[in-house]
């Protein structure tokens, strides 16, 4: 690890991109007044405060209970320093950090070209620089994702099972601090598996898992020991088994109910209590709140299965809109600017802003999966392809937003850098391979068509 990331950082190219990956983090908060929270960020500060208080982790006040990670950061910061803002410093340089982890991803995909243009995309990822200043969980768990993935590339490119154990202790600790990835250790474990080069088969997954097997027990071990211990103790706590957090329910309740699918972003969402509060009173009311986190969540899952029993035609309506929410160009960063912050930025640098937000995202998931059907291969391609996939059934099945986004937005940003580093071999790949060329033409219109599905709200300029 540590060679790996002194060899990436010596090429002159990668410092420059971290030196401007840590100024855009490092000004807008040093610069603008910073909130002290909205929605999600009020919820895991409150949480927190109530760990300081000596209650441990509860629930928020919406019935769900959050995953330890974040609001146990949180309330460390609160009994360091007094204040929860430092936890946006660590914020930047875990941010920072990322651009180096990514840079060291690709180089093992793909070389140091292509390791250096991921570098300077994720660099200057206006979505990704702004998280860090928030209070939301995105950057830490896009830090250990990244982490977890090089760790394991690592393994697998030196036969190793260290590297693999430290793959899986990454992978666990973003179990910790966020719930959606409890499901992803299958699909890495698959990853130690995968052969290195060439189209897998059933004989040759077979034939790495006789020789691989090492590396697929040290990081399932690994993995299941950092999150063991949590998991028992609030098993035990919160009325059943739990693996990370109870939050599943409620965004059920909220994606499957009798009003349209919500969502937070500028000028597709409910952006103000009221109104928000008087769509929830328009469905079917939550599962009651005072019984422990894990039953209301069940209660709640099996209150949604009954609503998509009883409606299967508005459920199967909903999925491309709540992909459609995910693959939004835009994301909070354009709620922040035109909410009105940033305050001595002129309306023309806002929207610049907010048009650069959305063709920088627009161009790693346009390009980024034109260039995934041509050169995904391997355990990256089985890591990058999988996480994708297994985010977008569950944003299908359950609510859509743009900030579940963020975190694959990394992953995709190799494929577009590799196809920016190597256009001519990304195209001969793809029409190499008529079945690549297939899912191409399947996939990418159909990805404009969601992008474009919020244009007539979420593009217009301000002026």
């Amino acid at each position: 690890m540590i060679a790996a990331l002194r060899s990436i950082c010596a090429d002159r190219r990668v410092q420059l991109a971290l030196l401007v990956a840590l100024i855009l983090r490092v000004v807008p908060l040093a610069v603008w007044p910073q909130l002290d929270c909205v929605r999600d960020e009020c919820i895991y500060r409150g949480v927190a405060n109530k760990i300081v208080e000596g209650e441990g982790l509860t629930v928020s006040p919406k019935g769900w209970l959050p995953a330890p990670g974040y609001p146990y950061l949180l309330a460390l910061s609160k009994v360091l320093t007094g204040s929860m803002q430092p936890v946006k410093w660590l914020q930047v340089l875990i941010g920072t950090a990322s651009v180096a982890w990514l840079a060291v991803i690709a180089d093992r995909v793909a070389g140091r070209r292509t390791a250096m243009f991921a570098a300077w995309l994720l660099a200057i990822n206006p979505t990704a620089a702004w998280f860090t200043t928030t209070l939301w969980i995105e950057t830490i768990y896009l830090f250990l994702l990244l982490a977890s993935i090089e760790a394991l590339l690592r393994a697998r490119s030196e036969d190793r099972v260290g590297p693999a154990a430290i793959s899986g202790i990454w992978l666990g600790l973003a179990v910790l601090f966020r719930g959606v990835a409890t499901y992803l250790p299958p699909i890495f474990l698959l990853a130690t598996l995968m052969p290195m080069e060439g189209r897998p088969t059933l004989r040759s997954l077979f034939s790495e898992a006789g020789r691989r097997w090492p590396i697929a027990l040290a990081f399932t071990l690994s993995a299941v020991l950092v999150v063991a211990p949590y998991s028992r103790v609030a098993s035990q706590r919160h009325g059943g088994f739990l693996v990370s957090d109870a939050t599943v329910g409620h965004v059920l309740y909220l994606g499957n109910n009798d009003f349209p699918p919500l969502t937070f972003d500028y000028g597709n969402g409910m952006l103000t209590g009221p109104l928000y509060a008087r769509w929830l009173r328009e469905g079917r009311p939550p599962c009651p709140r005072n019984q422990p986190p894990v039953l209301s969540s069940a209660c709640e899952v099996k209150e949604a299965v009954q609503w998509v029993s009883d409606h299967p035609g508005a459920f199967i309506e909903r999925m491309p809109m709540r992909v459609a929410q995910l693959v939004n160009p835009h994301s909070f960063f354009t709620r922040h600017l035109r909410w009105g912050y940033w305050h001595g930025l002129p309306w023309w640098g806002k929207e610049a802003l907010v048009l650069f937000t959305a063709v920088h995202a627009a161009a790693i998931m346009v390009l980024g999966t034109l260039s995934a059907w041509a050169r995904a291969r391997g355990p990256f391609g089985v890591m990058a392809v999988g996480t994708t996939l297994y985010t977008v059934a569950t944003i299908a099945i359950m609510y859509g937003m743009t900030r579940f986004r963020l975190p694959l937005e990394p992953l995709w940003t190799v494929y577009l850098a590799l196809l920016i580093a190597e256009p001519g071999e990304t195209w001969r790949s793809l029409m190499a391979s008529p079945w690549r060329i297939g899912g191409a033409i399947l996939t990418i219109p159909s990805l404009l068509v969601l992008m474009a599905w919020y244009l007539p709200t979420g593009w217009p300029m301000a002026w």
